[in-house]
């Protein structure tokens, strides 16, 4: 009987492999009109690949009946008419190599080693390198071959794209010549990759671009734009790096009507750009009128695929950037939340992640809280809903981190690479995926629904208090209380505020007690009069951590989103900094605080009035530069001018330094944080008040030297973005005068 068995065992596995093989379609030849026609000579390159038909499955589940995957025969042509070694050749060819593609469920697999392995997974293609990709049929990865006999002449590197088939977990040779094949995306049946012919001095014609069809191997080269690097695809949406006037800008292209799109306000972008059906992000520096001298540091950048307006994401010192655009929210790493461990700006940890909600406007935060001067190091962002991706560092040796991915309605984390330091891994159709030199892999994680289109009609109450959230962990509806302004419907509350998801007013009533009178009247500003129309009071000290607090015990505030400083952890809470300016507040915050109060944040003109007294001036105390070499006898404001000579690598208390203070008596306008006002960010200071920025309110005015923004002179003015939260900016209010 078990001879039997074993018998009809084997018999049953020959029949399966018999009756599953199925003849190849016939070879599609046809490419999509190519601009260079010399570029278009089509090869009949119909060599197969020696096929093994073993199907080895070590997964514990194994399918009823293996269907070996079939695939049209790969399309060559020829980048110089008539020259052998410039043949191109695309369309999954399979190799007799093994591979991984298919991790159970919290589980992470090596793809594919890239030396040595298991006599099963023996690799003698080549080492794989970064980046990696992956659609239904394929996880896509780069490989430098063994074999330098397949480069152009002296070069013993030429990179080509295959793939791990995620059906029959064999590797495959999708993009083929002795060019460097080296950056590529996929978008489902979709590919774009860059050919750079090393040989080549003219760099512009050295790289060209490429966009494949998976489904007929049909490749078109994209010329309007060159040299390429770094590219991405969101079907008909291709975005790419582009060395053109400027260094590294972005080129769109659409597919579908084959029309290109030069985004020329951004340039030095970095190495990574994110795109979503709708949105482009990036990290850029952003140029007015065309001029470099004239720009915003590189940030963090979104651009609206239906207008190509841009906007600004997060504008503000020290950001990390490298954004992901996913739906609603956009990820990005920041070093705003830098921890100094010794006094000097090069001794420091830190990186956060925040996360942008486009809906709503505001950030969030979802790394862990800082527990000590080495942890809380987060870098390498990703997001697709609701799970979001970042590495996390715990020491000061930031190559040690590992990757760790939360999900954000439930707040589970699951840890996958151990030390994988700055490589970064994201997350695409439910997998997490690892693209590096000699490590590469993916893991699976629980396999939740996509979040539906209407998801934000199913769950509307029409509460302007709370954020209505359809969670797709259990398929309901959340509705989470906000802090944003409403109306209570009552005139004698001028302040209204949603509290636990309801709507409260408040009086909105303050003393004058440390309130200074700024009077109406006329300034100087580069040898120009500007004039303010009406008087007010200002704040003598900016908000303290103690006056904030008042507001947030009366549930009219939210605590800071940090309760730290630049070097201090337990800042916000200890009353040893009670009388030290409050940190980690956005504009919108701080507008709340003041409003609370019956006052308002001031405007850019009337801070400037108030600071100067009318007279124009370089410093507060007039024209004596601050030198280290004269410490501490010209140091008159808590700033890092001519560091390491300065009182702390940090704030102060409000009203440490006698000379910064104004004629009136206003201290701490050149030093200690920068200060929000409600002034849109123009280029240039606008002739006559109220000034209209190109971006509107989502970029406002910061005023003050600040400890951290580089001196003390009084004209210094920063451009930021209003939800932005940082160790380096606080709040001073005024107030309006009833005049009779």
């Amino acid at each position: 009987m078990k001879k039997l068995m074993n018998f009809l065992l084997v018999f049953l596995m020959i029949f399966g492999l018999f009756s599953c093989s199925s003849s190849k379609s016939q070879n599609d030849t046809n490419i999509l009109p190519d601009s260079d026609s010399d570029n278009t000579e089509i090869v009949n390159d119909n060599t197969d690949s020696e096929e093994d038909s073993d199907f080895i499955d070590d997964s514990d589940e194994k399918p009823d009946e293996y269907i070996e995957p079939v695939y049209p025969d790969p399309v060559c042509i020829y980048i110089y008419e008539g020259q052998e070694d410039s043949k191109l050749c695309f369309g999954p060819k399979k190799t007799d190599v093994r591979c991984k593609a298919n991790p159970k469920e919290n589980e992470y697999v090596t793809v594919l080693e890239s030396d040595g392995g298991t006599e099963a997974y023996e690799n003698s293609l080549g080492n794989v390198d970064e980046p990696m990709d992956l659609n239904d049929d394929f996880v896509f990865f780069v490989l430098n071959p063994k074999d330098k006999e397949l480069c152009l002449e002296d070069k013993s590197y030429c990179p080509n794209i295959y793939g791990c088939n995620r059906k029959d977990e064999y590797v495959y040779e999708i993009v083929s010549s002795k060019f460097i094949n080296h950056f590529f995306a996929v978008d489902k049946n979709h590919i774009v990759f860059n050919l750079w012919d090393s040989l080549k001095s003219d760099t512009h014609k050295s790289k060209l671009l490429f966009v494949g069809d998976l489904q007929t191997n049909q490749i078109t080269k994209i010329s309007d734009w060159g040299p390429y690097g770094r590219v991405q695809i969101k079907f008909p949406y291709v975005v790419a790096l582009v060395s053109m006037n400027v260094i590294d800008g972005l080129v769109v292209f659409n597919l579908a009507t084959n029309e290109s799109k030069d985004i020329s306000e951004l340039y030095r972008c970095e190495r990574f750009v994110s795109i979503d059906n709708e949105h482009i992000v990036c990290q850029c520096s952003y140029l007015y009128e065309g001029l470099a001298k004239d720009e915003l540091e590189s940030t963090a950048w979104i651009i609206d695929l239906k207008t190509f307006g841009v906007s600004p994401l997060s504008v503000f010192m020290y950001e990390g950037a490298l954004p992901v655009v996913s739906g609603n929210y956009v990820a990005f790493r920041s070093g705003r939340d830098t921890v100094y461990y010794e006094n000097f700006p090069d001794k420091a940890s830190g990186m956060e992640i925040y996360s942008f909600n486009l809906k709503t406007k505001r950030e969030e935060k979802w790394t862990p809280e800082i527990k000590g001067i080495f942890e809380g190091n987060f870098t390498m962002p990703s997001f697709e809903y609701p799970y979001f991706s970042y590495v996390a560092n715990e020491t000061e040796m930031t190559s040690t981190g590992s990757s760790y991915v939360l999900n954000i309605e439930t707040g589970e984390v699951i840890e996958f690479y151990p030390n994988i330091g700055q490589e970064w891994p994201y997350l695409k159709d439910r997998l997490l995926i690892l693209g590096g030199y000699y490590r590469n892999g993916i893991a699976k994680l629980p396999d939740l629904p996509k979040l539906p289109e209407n998801a934000d009609e199913l769950c509307e109450d029409n509460n302007p208090c709370t954020d209505n959230r359809y969670f797709v962990t259990d398929g309901e509806c959340h509705f989470i209380p906000n802090h944003e302004r409403c109306d209570d419907d009552d005139a004698t509350t001028t302040f209204d505020i949603c509290i636990d998801g309801e709507c409260k007013g408040f009086a909105g009533k303050s003393s004058d007690e440390e309130m200074v009178l700024v009077e109406a009247g006329q300034f100087l500003y580069d040898g120009k009069e500007y004039e303010i129309e009406k008087p007010f009071k200002m704040d003598v000290f900016e908000v303290t951590n103690g006056k904030y607090a008042e507001c947030v015990a009366a549930k009219a505030c939210v605590e800071p989103l940090r309760k730290r400083s630049l070097t201090v952890l337990d800042y916000y809470d200890n009353p040893f900094y009670e009388n030290f300016p409050v940190l980690y507040i956005n504009q919108f915050e701080a507008q709340n605080y003041c409003n609370w109060l019956g006052k308002r944040l001031p405007t850019e003109f009337e801070w400037m009035k108030a600071t100067w007294d009318g007279e124009e001036k370089t410093y507060l105390w007039g024209e004596e530069e601050p030198k280290s070499e004269t410490y501490p006898d010209s140091f008159y404001a808590n700033t890092t001018w001519g560091y390491p000579g300065f009182v702390g690598f940090d704030v102060v208390e409000v009203g440490t330094f006698p000379k910064d203070k104004t004629v009136g008596g206003i201290m701490d306008m050149s030093g200690n944080v920068t200060e929000w006002t409600t002034s849109e960010w123009t280029k240039n200071l606008c002739e006559t008040p109220p000034c209209h920025g190109k971006f509107g309110s989502d970029l406002v005015v910061t005023k003050g030297g600040g400890y951290f923004n580089g001196g003390p002179e009084l004209k210094i003015r920063r451009p930021n973005t209003p939800w932005s939260h940082s160790f380096s900016t606080g709040i001073r209010c005024v107030k309006d005068i009833d005049l009779p």
